[in-house]
């Protein structure tokens, strides 16, 4: 997609002194140069280096989305945080279903290189529920997903919910498959292993990195060397905060995170739990221990005031009490606004940020679509380009998100304080619909709940855990709906994330 016939400099150690105003600086020559250490960075660079590409890394010093202070394991899940109804109002539905089929395709194929790698995973599991007030906006969720997604989500009735949650706090839930816990640590380490064995030179960026990423060639400039290289791709919001002026800036989402002791808790699920929407919480269970985090509305300054927030929130699922908070701290992450930022900027200059931390499932996406476009001419990363911006910046953005987290907020407290019930059950069976319009959605909400909720509590976890042979002829159904064609290959040894012959987007 955005290669070039330029002769190419002599790879691996050829290096070339230049002098500067500071002494002479060392050359470093590469096809490929990655700004950024974390998991798209790493396993992008591996791939290309795979591909016989001569490829320089350049891992940040300071906080990444590799970082392991955050307390909740990583998930590697197919989907966005941004609502499939949302995301087909942006870009379509044809483009939305494609997107929904590449991300399943990348979590399955990053589960399958974790394995290889021999990173523990598991729990199994990830769980996305909804309070009582948005309980059908979560139905007709997965009901979209269904259509344009087959088998990637499962619906989980409110008795089911409490069963497996042990909490009455949220009235409706969808699984996702496949989906295991990771340690990101623990995936960085082997990764890194693995980018070396293949090839790739690592080097450290401790001072200022100034770049030149016009033209051909693309210049990276540090202290006492310098990076030339014909393509670059710039991973993770520590790459990002680097690189200062060279990206626009992004808004950032104030999170607070920690842990609770829970004694005599005997929880059977052990997957990530996530609320439904753009705000909320998150949160595991591991034996007694809840890890959990959860946006603020506005940045929490101090320890003190995390653990209180943290609290709150904790106290609204779990009977924490006044218990002893672990590891209290705020932070703030990058929020592109629901969507990762996967496009190309300059030419030959390609940007991957995934929303919030955690979801590595957009990690193996954001590598598998530059590996495809730098290596293969494959242009599907144009899918993402409506959400190249991000969400909004400055005074306007900060407004805008607190705005959102309060109306999210304060629709939970409302309707929990008007004692509405949840969705009540039906006595008539669920037939199988089209997505419904909104003045029957209720309706069939209900029906659809109610049999979710008869379902015995083994028919609901074993549907969550059933992330084996979940995707077989995936790719078939999706291409009979909508006349357009793919194929779906396995993962190849010496590829991570790679399909054959990728289609072309006019």
């Amino acid at each position: 997609m955005s290669q070039t016939s330029a002769p190419r400099p002599p790879a691996h150690d050829a290096t070339v002194p230049e002098r500067s105003a500071a002494g002479p600086k060392r050359i470093i020559d590469c096809d490929v140069c990655v700004v950024g250490g974390d998991v798209a960075g790493l396993v992008l660079a591996a791939d290309l280096a795979r591909r016989g590409r001569d490829v320089v890394l350049l891992a940040m010093a300071g906080p990444s989305a590799a970082v392991p202070s955050w307390p909740l394991d990583s998930v590697v899940a197919p989907g966005f945080p941004l609502s499939t109804l949302e995301l087909s109002s942006r870009v379509g539905r044809d483009d939305a279903q494609e997107l929904l089929i590449l991300s399943a395709q990348s979590a399955e194929a990053g589960l399958a290189l974790a394995e290889r790698l021999g990173v523990e995973i598991g729990p199994r599991g990830r769980l996305t529920v909804a309070r009582a007030h948005a309980a059908e906006d979560l139905y007709r969720e997965h009901e979209l997903r269904q259509e344009l997604a087959p088998d990637t989500t499962v619906f989980v009735g409110a008795d089911d919910l409490a069963a497996l949650l042990g909490t009455e706090t949220f009235a409706a839930g969808l699984g996702v498959v496949p989906a295991e816990r990771v340690r990101t640590a623990s995936l960085v380490a082997a990764l890194e292993d693995t980018a070396r064995a293949a090839g790739v030179r690592f080097v450290n960026v401790e001072g200022a990195l100034s770049v030149d990423l016009k033209g051909v060639r693309k210049y990276l400039d540090m202290a006492n060397q310098r990076v030339r290289a014909f393509q670059v791709a710039v991973c993770g919001p520590a790459a990002f905060a680097r690189l200062g002026s060279g990206v626009a800036r992004l808004p950032r989402a104030p999170w607070v995170s920690g842990g609770f002791r829970l004694p005599g808790s005997n929880v059977p699920y052990a997957g990530v739990v996530e609320e439904f929407g753009l705000t909320g919480l998150a949160y595991h269970l591991d034996g007694d221990r809840l890890a959990l985090a959860a946006q603020s509305a506005l940045p929490v300054m101090t320890r003190v005031g995390a653990a209180r927030v943290l609290r709150r929130h904790a106290a609204e699922v779990y009977p924490v009490g006044s218990g002893l908070v672990e590891g209290a701290r705020a932070r703030s992450l990058p929020d592109p606004g629901g969507m990762p930022m996967l496009y190309e900027g300059e030419r030959g200059v390609w940007y991957a940020l995934a929303p919030g931390a955690g979801s590595l499932g957009l990690d193996f996406l954001a590598a598998r679509m530059i590996v495809g476009a730098i290596a293969e001419r494959d242009d599907r990363i144009a899918l993402l380009q409506p959400f190249a911006t991000g969400g909004l910046s400055g005074w306007t953005g900060r407004v805008a998100r607190f705005a959102a987290f309060w109306h999210v907020r304060l629709a939970a407290r409302l309707h929990m304080e008007k004692g509405a019930p949840a969705l009540a059950p039906a006595q008539e069976p669920d037939l199988p619909a089209p997505l419904p319009a909104p003045s029957t959605a209720g309706a069939l909400a209900r029906r659809s709940v109610a049999s979710a909720a008869s379902a015995s509590r083994h028919a609901a976890r074993a549907a969550l855990h059933a992330a084996s042979g979940w995707a077989s002829g995936l790719a078939t159904r999706a291409a009979s709906e909508n006349g357009r064609r793919r194929r779906r290959l396995p993962v190849e040894p010496h590829g991570e994330l790679e399909d054959e012959a990728p289609p072309q987007r006019r």
